[in-house]
């Protein structure tokens, strides 16, 4: 019997991680991850424009409220965490914020097919890893600036443990250092390349199960995907806070005074 029952499943095929692809040369473009970047950009750059012609200094309109709420929380996050010298900070982690949702609500528009008109950018690990180094080139050059040129490198052999452990301290920081954008770009990537598979998933599992039913399989597999679509649009809103929270964290350490241990 549980021979019988698996053997529906096994025509079930799902491909995911498939793009529209383009050959330049030696390198392999993904095209529909590429115009999903543009048109997020030209999404989080027209809001730009729009709070700009809308700005007053008098009573602010909803659209208005709603960005300086955003500034400010994280305006408060910053001031927590690195105090006034990170004002410069504020920018950087709302524009990734606002940049990486933005991406992550094309999910909601996706249908479960192998290739989506307008798939999540950051479902592609090459978007995360893109904004991962920029993160932590600027990190650590906010970090020479802070401690200049010998104070930076002699931060890594000075901590955490006693300066006569100073290899310890170097294998351990380094570990670190390299370990900071893969983790910032695999948290990312795979909560959204595993919302992709999930309603590749749900559509290939609701067309078996409800398939036979008609109409009624019909509504049931709208149901089904648009409560997936609102779990995986949270899961968006978390993730692109997640990003813009580690960021400012990351700038603490940098723009951080060392410590006497």
């Amino acid at each position: 019997m549980g021979s019988n029952l698996l053997t529906p499943l096994a025509g079930i095929v799902i491909t995911p991680g498939l793009h529209l692809q383009r050959k330049l040369g030696p390198l392999t473009i993904n095209v529909d991850i590429v115009w999903a970047t543009l048109i997020a950009g030209a999404v989080v750059i027209t809001l730009g424009l729009i709070l700009r012609s809308k700005a007053t200094s008098g009573v602010p309109g909803k659209f208005q409220l709603a960005w300086e709420m955003a500034v400010g929380a994280v305006q408060t996050q910053v001031d927590d965490s690195i105090g006034p010298r990170g004002a410069a900070v504020v920018p950087l982690a709302l524009t990734l914020f606002v940049f990486i949702f933005t991406c992550n609500l094309f999910e909601a528009l996706g249908i479960g097919s192998p290739i989506d008109f307008l798939p999540a950018p950051t479902s592609d690990i090459n978007l995360p890893l893109a904004m991962a180094l920029y993160v932590i080139v600027m990190v650590h050059r906010a970090a020479i600036k802070n401690r200049g040129v010998k104070g930076y490198f002699a931060h890594y052999f000075a901590q955490p443990f006693p300066k006569k452990l100073f290899f310890v301290n170097a294998f351990m920081n380094g570990i670190e250092e390299l370990v900071k954008p893969v983790t910032l770009t695999l948290r990312l990537f795979g909560n959204l390349f595993a919302g992709g598979l999930m309603l590749a998933l749900l559509a290939a599992l609701v067309d078996w199960k409800f398939g036979s039913y008609g109409v009624i399989g019909g509504v049931l597999s709208s149901v089904f995907t648009v409560v997936w679509k609102l779990f995986d649009m949270a899961i968006g809103a978390i993730q692109a806070f997640i990003f813009a929270l580690l960021t400012i964290l990351y700038f603490d350490s940098a723009m951080a005074p060392d410590q006497p241990h």
